[in-house]
């Protein structure tokens, strides 16, 4: 069962906030969007943008990931599933920040990315499970 769907954004000073949210809002709604002030590396003003999909509303994220991730990509997921899956429920993956904000998915390894965390819970809290489950939804 999926439990929550996370993502997170980092708004560095020289990007528009806007658009960043705008990536966002192919997900979750722009109201649930929060946001956190921070300082980057060297001291530089940053934004940290957050938003969560809860228990029903996930099945909607992974419907878009599957319709709408390319295929090589979306194999390139289910292959690199148990390096993904941290611990017994953490499933990582990134999204290209530009391309969500044009509509389209796209992983990437790039910083500059909407990163998606999917908690996956079972009870007992197992691995093997998870990668189970993993298997079957994508």
């Amino acid at each position: 069962m999926i439990d929550r769907v996370s993502f997170r954004a980092f708004v560095a000073a020289t990007e528009d906030e806007v658009r960043v949210r705008e990536a966002l809002s192919v997900f979750v709604p722009l109201d649930r969007i929060s946001k956190t002030a921070a300082l980057g590396h060297f001291g530089n003003e940053m934004a940290i943008l957050e938003a969560a999909l809860r228990k029903k509303e996930t099945a909607a994220f992974l419907s878009i990931l599957r319709e709408q991730l390319p295929s090589p990509e979306l194999q390139k997921l289910r292959r690199e599933m148990e390096d993904r899956l941290e611990g017994e429920g953490r499933f990582h993956l990134r999204l290209d920040k530009q391309a969500a904000y044009q509509g389209l998915l796209r992983l990437t390894d790039s910083a500059d990315a909407l990163d998606v965390t999917i908690l996956i819970k079972t009870f007992p809290a197992r691995r093997e499970e998870a990668l189970k489950i993993l298997s079957e939804l994508l």
